[in-house]
C-alpha cells in the first residue's frame, strides 16, 4: 500500500497521498511564510529529490506551469538559520541554472555581509518550561553514554546520547517518515511539564532533519473538529484514528512520571497502519531545570532516531513472486521492514563548474521485507509504478511493522 505523504496546510487523505514534486515545493513556500525554516528545507529536499533543476517554468500537469527554484528558497531557508556557508552554495547552484532578482539579492546579503530584515525564528509554542524552574542550579556537567543507555544520571549532571549517524549522507527519494508528536501525558506531580515537553519533543525531531515533522496545530485541529477528548490519547485505536487523518507514517506518543525528585520521559512510536509500538525509549533525570528537561527530551529524541537507520542497497536477484536485496541482519534490517525502491539516472552536473552534484532518481514503488538472512533479504512487492529489476537501488528511510 502507498505510505501517505502529507502536505501540511490541508487535512485530506487524498492530498496527503500525493508524493508530487510540486506539492513538495508548495510546502516549503508554505513554511517559509510562517517562518519555519527547517521545516521549509525537509519539504525543498523532498522536491529536489524529484525535481532537481531550477526553472522559471515547470510542469506540473496538463498545461499547468509553476516557477520552481527550489534551491534559491532552500539556501534563502538556511541563510534565515544562520547556515551563511550552505546557503551561498544553493544560491550558486540556482544562478547557475537561472538566475533571478530575489537569489541576487540575497547573494549580495550573503557575499557583502549584509544583513537580511530580521526573521522571527519559529517555535511551535513559546515553551512554557523556561517558566517551570523553582530555582537555578549550577551550570550541569556533561555525561556521554551509549546511544542505548537509558539512565538516572547524577544529580545536577545532564546525559547527552550520541547519534549514530547523518540522514544527509545519503540520497532522499521523495518524502521521509511523517511523523506526528501526540501531547504527552502526564500524573498529577509532572503535569506542568506536559506541555513544555510535547513542544520540545516536536522541535527536537524537527531538528534531527531525519523526519517530516507534522506541526501541532495541525494536530490539535484534527482533535478539535473529531471532538477527541485529551484522555482519548491514551487509547491507541483513537490515536492511530488521528495519526491517519493527520496524514502520519507513525505516531510520537509519550508519557511523563515522577518518582522522587527525578523525571522520567518515555516515548513509543506507534505503526498508524498496523498499530503496533515499534519502538519504546525513555530516559530520566534529576535535573528538572530547563535546561535538564531540555537535554532529556533531547535525549529520548535521538534514542529514536537512532533506531530508524536510513540503509541504502541493491536489488539482487528477481523473480517471479519474490525479489532479494543485499541488506540483512547485520546491518539491521528486520522482518516486516518497508523500502522504497527507485532508478538512477544520469549524473547530475554543476552547469558551470562541472562538479558531479549527484544523479537523478526515478522512485519506481515500494517493497517489503518477508524473510532476513545474515546479507540479504528476500521482498515483496507492496507498490509499484514501474517492473523492478536487478541493479534498481532499495532505501529503507520509512519504518517496519511488528512482525
Amino acid at each position: 500500500m502507498k505510505k501517505l505523504f502529507t502536505v501540511l496546510l490541508f487535512f485530506t487523505p487524498l492530498l496527503f497521498s500525493q508524493n508530487k514534486f510540486y506539492n513538495f515545493y508548495t510546502a516549503g513556500l508554505e513554511y517559509m511564510e510562517k517562518q519555519d525554516w527547517q521545516r521549509a528545507i525537509q519539504e525543498f529536499k523532498s522536491a529536489i529529490s524529484l525535481e532537481f533543476e531550477d526553472a522559471q517554468r515547470k510542469r506540473t500537469y496538463g498545461t499547468r506551469f509553476i516557477e520552481y527554484y527550489p534551491h534559491r528558497e532552500i539556501a534563502i531557508s538556511h541563510y534565515m538559520l544562520g547556515e551563511s556557508d550552505i546557503a551561498k552554495k544553493e544560491l550558486e547552484l540556482s544562478m547557475a541554472y537561472r538566475s533571478t532578482d530575489r537569489a541576487e539579492e540575497y547573494y549580495r546579503m550573503i557575499s557583502g555581509g549584509i544583513p537580511p530584515p530580521k526573521p522571527v525564528i519559529k517555535k511551535e509554542e513559546p515553551k512554557p518550561k523556561l517558566q517551570i524552574a523553582e530555582t537555578k542550579k549550577p551550570q550541569p556537567g556533561v555525561t556521554v553514554l551509549p546511544a542505548k543507555e537509558s539512565v538516572v544520571p547524577p544529580k545536577g549532571n545532564i546525559i547527552v546520547v550520541t547519534r549514530k549517524y547523518d540522514p544527509n549522507a545519503l540520497p532522499q527519494v521523495g518524502s521521509r517518515l511523517a511523523v506526528a508528536v501526540l501531547p504527552f501525558e502526564a500524573g498529577t506531580d509532572a503535569a506542568k511539564y506536559k506541555d513544555a515537553v510535547t513542544n520540545e519533543m516536536i522541535n527536537e525531531l524537527v531538528n534531527l532533519r531525519r523526519f517530516r515533522v507534522i506541526e501541532r496545530s495541525a494536530i490539535d485541529k484534527i482533535v478539535s473538529e473529531q471532538k477527541i477528548q485529551a484522555s482519548g490519547f491514551v487509547d491507541d485505536k483513537t490515536a492511530v484514528k488521528l495519526g491517519k487523518i493527520a496524514g502520519a507514517d507513525a505516531l510520537v506518543i509519550g508519557n511523563i512520571s515522577m518518582s522522587g525528585t527525578a523525571v522520567k520521559i518515555s516515548a513509543r512510536l506507534v505503526d498508524v497502519e498496523t498499530g503496533e509500538t515499534l519502538i519504546a525509549q525513555d530516559a530520566a533525570s534529576e535535573n528538572t531545570s530547563a535546561e535538564g528537561l531540555d537535554a532529556t527530551v533531547t535525549n529520548v529524541a535521538t534514542l529514536l532516531y537512532n533506531e530508524l537507520p536510513i540503509i541504502e542497497g541493491d536489488i539482487i536477484k528477481v523473480d517471479a513472486e519474490e525479489l532479494f536485496i543485499d541488506i540483512g541482519s547485520i546491518q539491521g534490517l528486520r522482518k516486516g521492514t518497508k523500502c522504497v525502491v527507485f532508478r538512477e539516472g544520469e549524473s547530475i552536473k554543476h552547469p558551470i563548474s562541472g562538479e558531479i552534484l549527484g544523479k537523478k532518481v526515478t522512485r519506481l514503488g515500494e517493497i517489503i521485507v518477508i524473510q532476513v538472512q545474515d546479507k540479504f533479504a528476500t521482498v515483496r512487492t507492496i507498490e509499484t509504478e514501474q517492473d523492478f529489476q536487478v541493479g534498481d537501488k532499495v532505501l529503507i528511510n520509512r519504518i517496519w511493522c511488528a512482525c
